[in-house]
């Protein structure tokens, strides 16, 4: 009988995975962007979610499909303030308008399938991630922002869509809940141990060298905006072990979700892989001591 569910969500993920490429082709938009690698923790957790429910396939199906796409739409318009680095307006304008394209197809795949509870959810989740992303953005070398707030507003950012999805399809479902909660978590911590080490900005290990730095290093962070200074702020990284200490909370977060995973054998192979990648990581202080 597993054979026969895990053979029917395998298929339910590849359809998914080709409805969503059906959907961001578009010939002009193609010709300037190369559509985006569906990413794959959203993609199995909301299949996962989709289907524990109960969810008839093509209700699963623009489910999903809708989620990522929503997702990536957000996600291209996060790659705006580079865009505007380059001198062609036309570029610039197009990704705005791809982005805005690949998330608002979420309201004719909704409504086709008859879901318009979910539309009305992932509304809401939109909106809780701008909020994120305008607390976060609003003054991006203010140092005095919780690492709990930080951590928050990062996995509302990521994850929002996927917590719309449960409340909308199984809201008493902790162990759902929690396994989300950790795969959202790891994901967003490796991220910071991956991009953000150097960044001359608010990041998790920068918020770790505040709460530990000296008066005179938290004058240096209070100034990055204007400085930079790369190589100091890499010796204060060192000094304080941030890079350490963020692998530490992403071992736990993983070890939190492969308890979780125990209760869905029927995904496991898919999710233990993802686990497996997010746990391959090298903290940029040893990368620095290496070199």
């Amino acid at each position: 009988m597993q054979v026969q569910q895990r053979s029917e969500r395998d298929v339910c993920v590849g359809d998914v995975r080709s409805l969503i490429h059906a959907e961001m082709d578009h010939a002009y938009l193609s010709g300037y962007f190369r559509a985006p690698e569906l990413e794959e923790l959203p993609l199995l957790l909301a299949t996962l979610i989709a289907n524990e429910a109960g969810l008839p396939a093509h209700q699963a199906q623009a489910a999903v499909s809708t989620l990522l796409l929503i997702h990536h739409g957000l996600a291209l318009h996060e790659e705006i303030e580079r865009l505007a680095a380059r001198d062609n307006e036309k570029y610039r304008q197009l990704g705005v308008l791809a982005g805005a394209y690949y998330s608002s197809k979420y309201y004719r795949l909704l409504a086709e399938s008859g879901q318009i509870a979910l539309m009305g959810r992932f509304a809401e989740a939109i909106q809780s991630i701008n909020e994120a992303k305008v607390e976060l953005a609003r003054d991006p070398y203010d140092m005095s922002m919780g690492i709990e707030r930080y951590l928050l507003l990062q996995e509302t950012v990521y994850g929002g869509l996927l917590q719309g999805l449960l409340k909308a399809c199984l809201p008493d479902r902790a162990d759902l809940a929690e396994l989300t909660e950790a795969m959202v978590r790891a994901a967003v911590l490796h991220r910071e141990l991956r991009d953000h080490a150097t960044t001359p900005a608010r990041t998790l290990t920068a918020l770790l060298v505040w709460q530990h730095g000296t008066s005179e290093e938290r004058r240096f962070l209070k100034n990055l905006s204007r400085t930079g200074a790369e190589t100091r702020l890499l010796s204060l990284h060192v000094k304080y072990g941030t890079s350490g200490e963020v692998a530490r909370l992403l071992e736990k977060s993983l070890g939190l979700a492969e308890h979780s995973l125990r209760a869905f054998p029927e995904l496991a192979d898919d999710l233990q892989g993802l686990i497996g990648r997010l746990s391959d990581y090298q903290p940029v202080t040893w990368r620095a001591e290496e070199g």
